[in-house]
């Protein structure tokens, strides 16, 4: 049986945490971060970060520095999209950037629970560190 994931959410400090209780269901350990600056220093001191949800625009960059953060500190993590609208062109950019999926406003809890659930379910199993 594999343990819960640590989540990250990554989301202006202006805004509430819609998602918070959905998280919490699905994730061992929530941290929450407000800026690209603020997720590169939790992904280099948490490694059991496995699943990341993301604001669309943050003040110091987008959606997308946060899927490279990820690629490069956590490969292997799910990144999922958040955003106020979106389209077919929208997801379709998420997808093939490497994201995992995208969820729109307002956050229907099955769709959500449906999304964190199959993320969570798809992350590839932790290995432990070799010995040095």
């Amino acid at each position: 049986m594999q343990s819960l994931p640590t989540a990250l959410l990554v989301t202006s400090r202006e805004r509430p945490f819609p998602l918070m209780s959905q998280l919490l269901a699905v994730a061992a350990e929530v941290e929450v971060a407000s800026s690209c600056e603020q997720t590169a220093q939790l992904l280099r001191e948490n490694p059991n970060i496995s699943l990341v949800l993301t604001d669309l625009c943050l003040p110091d960059g987008s959606w997308f520095d946060i899927l490279n953060l990820v690629s490069e500190l956590h490969p292997g993590a799910a990144v999922v999209a958040c955003a106020r609208t979106a389209d077919e062109r929208l997801w379709t950019h998420v997808i093939e950037a490497g994201g995992f999926d995208i969820l729109v406003e307002p956050y229907e809890e099955d769709e959500v629970n449906r999304i964190l659930g199959a993320a969570v379910k798809a992350r590839p199993p932790r290995r432990l560190a070799a010995a040095s």
